[in-house]
């Protein structure tokens, strides 16, 4: 999965759920001003970052 994929999953939940993007950045281990910047695209997350953020995603719509 592309970064830009989960860019869009991300702004959906918080669109849809309410979903704070600071309790996103605490679950993946990561600080609120970094996971700001990725989420503007400045940069791109490694391959088990975004493994990690898919399975937070898949969790965080579960648990709705």
């Amino acid at each position: 999965m592309s970064d830009d994929y989960l860019r869009r999953e991300i702004k959906l939940l918080k669109a849809l759920q309410g979903v704070e993007y600071k309790e996103i950045a605490e679950y993946l281990e990561v600080k609120a001003c970094s996971f700001y910047a990725w989420i503007r695209g400045s940069y791109n997350f490694s391959t088990d970052r975004k493994n990690r953020l898919y399975e937070i995603i898949g969790f965080l719509k579960d648990n709705d």
